[in-house]
């Protein structure tokens, strides 16, 4: 009888301590969800400027050098050897790769937002935001992307 008792006590605040555990309640929002707009700076459009090359040789020296001079120009020149110019060129080719690839991650990030603002709109329920969302969030970067 003192072992049942015992089995009814314990058993009893076995019981009694898991109740006092309740889990804890869950507060949630239905309010419709809305991300920050991206806000890109301007970009100013690339001016370059004319650049001229005169290839001097052993030959041609004296011509351009009189050149120069018939023109009033100080005479300065600027060498480079065949593999200093072919290092100049590879150069600008990468110069061009890598702007390739920041415009390709430009229209990764465009198609993304899209992607995201047409999730957000469905998932709102709001149809008539659909048009405003991707205008507000793209257009800098349609802009950017269309000004090659």
């Amino acid at each position: 009888m003192i072992k049942e008792t015992l089995l009814a006590g314990v058993l009893a605040v076995t019981l009694s301590g898991c109740s006092s555990m309740l889990p804890k309640t869950v507060d949630y929002s239905a309010k419709p969800v809305e991300r920050p707009l991206l806000i890109l700076p301007e970009s100013e459009i690339v001016n370059m400027k004319e650049v001229d090359y005169i290839v001097v040789t052993e030959e041609n020296i004296e011509v351009v050098w009189r050149e120069l001079e018939a023109a009033g120009k100080p005479i300065v020149l600027f060498a480079l050897t065949h593999e200093g110019y072919e290092a100049l060129a590879l150069n600008n080719a990468e110069v061009i790769r890598y702007l390739s690839e920041q415009k390709a991650i430009l229209i990764a990030y465009k198609e993304y937002y899209e992607k995201a603002d047409k999730a957000i709109v469905d998932a709102n329920g709001n149809k008539d935001k659909d048009k405003d969302a991707e205008a507000s969030t793209t257009s800098k970067i349609k802009s950017f992307l269309n000004s090659d």
